[in-house]
């Protein structure tokens, strides 16, 4: 049957498999999105999860410049959303690889920003494009006075910083409404839709 990201994912750090399967999907969702290249607009958005032990060599840079290769110049953003499951260290090989990632185009995002234990380590050391807010923030919107100071907390950091915000688990028209007041970039969750399969998505690009 299916088993949920949120527990193989982990499995699969823990066993050394997590930057092969990466790259697995990277090449699976390039060759699924290329042929409906022209039904997307410039700039559309891709986003891959990445996490420590991608930044360990420079492998991940080739697999994101074969990512791109498939689309025309300028159709797609790649983001690469870096988990905190894993420390990343910094050293001469990740400074060079975020570099390299950032002069080709690539997106670098916190991923579930404000829930890590080094979130604002790597804001100091990494120089990154945005910031996603973490849905268990979000869902407070109306319920938590404290996580909603957090959260304010978090866009007004991402202003000052001059860095991008991301918005996950959107489920109600008011965390909608409160997160454009305060002019949150982009927000994703179930209000806008669910996962679905590709015939699904390809259908929803084209209307």
């Amino acid at each position: 049957g299916l088993v949920r990201p949120d527990l193989f994912i982990p499995y699969a750090e823990h066993s050394g498999q997590i930057v092969a399967m990466t790259r697995a999907l990277m090449t699976h969702t390039a060759q699924s999105l290329a042929p409906y290249a022209g039904l997307m607009e410039d700039g559309f958005h891709v986003g891959i999860n990445i996490t420590a032990d991608h930044c360990r060599d420079l492998r991940l840079l080739d697999d994101c410049r074969t990512f791109l290769q498939h689309f025309p110049p300028g159709r797609v953003v790649l983001t690469l959303e870096l988990t905190e499951r894993k420390l990343v260290v910094p050293s001469d090989t990740t400074e060079q690889l975020f570099a390299r990632l950032q002069a080709l185009g690539v997106m670098i995002a916190i991923d579930d920003f404000g829930t890590g234990y080094s979130s604002l380590g790597y804001l100091r050391q990494f120089k990154v494009d945005y910031l996603k807010i973490d849905q268990s923030f979000v869902a407070m919107i109306g319920v938590d006075a404290l996580s909603l100071h957090i959260l304010d907390s978090i866009i007004e950091l991402s202003g000052k910083l001059g860095l991008g915000i991301v918005a996950e688990g959107v489920e109600t028209i008011a965390q909608r409404d409160y997160l454009a007041r305060h002019r949150v970039d982009f927000q994703q969750g179930y209000l806008f839709a669910r996962p679905m399969p590709l015939a699904e998505f390809v259908a929803a690009l084209g209307t």
